[in-house]
């Protein structure tokens, strides 16, 4: 949700459909590495590298808008997504994000280290309501 005027030259970017292509390496922001690997368990998820979209967009359906302060941008977790840099001095591109899930969602434990760093003080496999995951809304 943009706090800023976000034209769509610089807009966080999604790739239509890939939500459903599999599971991917999550990469960090500033490097676009992958996550370094802990040597947690996959479990039965096999992941692979984020393809380079970058490097043939023509390949692939890819989505972004301009986006005003109160908007809001709603997009499945597994979205390969990712934004451009911000050239401009004087434009700022301020946004907040959150995570939702389901009342039934529970910490997962994932093979790299996880941004934020932050399990609240739950256990891999407790449910994740919490002070610091907090229960918004329950279906009745």
């Amino acid at each position: 949700m943009p706090v800023d005027p976000v034209p769509m030259e610089t807009c966080v970017q999604f790739v239509r459909g890939s939500q459903g292509w599999g599971w991917f390496y999550p990469r960090k922001f500033a490097t676009t590495l992958n996550y370094s690997l802990t040597g947690a368990d996959t479990g039965s998820k096999t992941f692979r590298d984020v393809p380079d979209i970058d490097g043939d967009r023509d390949k692939y359906d890819i989505l972004t808008w301009d986006v005003q302060p109160g908007d809001c941008i709603v997009f499945h977790m597994k979205t390969l997504h990712g934004a451009p840099a911000n050239p401009s001095l004087s434009l700022r591109r301020r946004v907040v994000s959150t995570r939702w899930v389901g009342d039934d969602a529970v910490l997962a434990e994932r093979p790299w280290e996880v941004s934020p760093p932050i399990t609240g003080g739950l256990t891999y496999g407790d449910k994740m309501a919490c002070d610091t995951f907090p229960l918004i809304w329950k279906r009745d």
